[in-house]
């Protein structure tokens, strides 16, 4: 096989995998059917607004046409700090970082918050 045939068979490959990829930019929650035609779902990522945004996407995709009525919610923070002293840590990293030119470590998870609401479709 020649370079060329390896050259562009590398490249059709690495281009298939990119737009895979671009696929599964939202990532899914499985959704659980429950009594009385409710659902519930968990959404998961490193921030609360983002673990929220997955949770209703979520929802969403069971709705469909339908408008999502969340019946309950619950929020829950499992980073390895508590929440609010975890900021002040990644905030005091980032700073001193800035001023040495080392980066600030990332102490967040992409589990570190989980949102989970039960909803109907109406």
């Amino acid at each position: 096989m020649s370079t060329f045939n390896k050259t562009a068979g590398l490249t059709a490959t690495l281009a298939a995998a990119l737009a895979l990829s671009a696929c599964q930019s939202t990532p899914s929650s499985p959704v659980i059917q429950r009594d009385n035609s409710t659902y519930e779902t968990t959404g998961i990522a490193e921030t609360k607004v983002q673990a929220q945004q997955n949770a209703l996407d979520s929802a969403q995709n069971t709705c469909r046409n339908d408008q999502v009525i969340v019946v309950e919610d619950t929020l829950t923070y499992n980073g390895i700090l508590d929440e609010r002293t975890g900021r002040m840590v990644g905030q005091a990293s980032a700073v001193i970082g800035s001023i040495f030119g080392t980066g600030s470590p990332d102490l967040t998870r992409d589990d570190d918050y989980e949102y989970t609401i039960s909803f109907r479709c109406q």
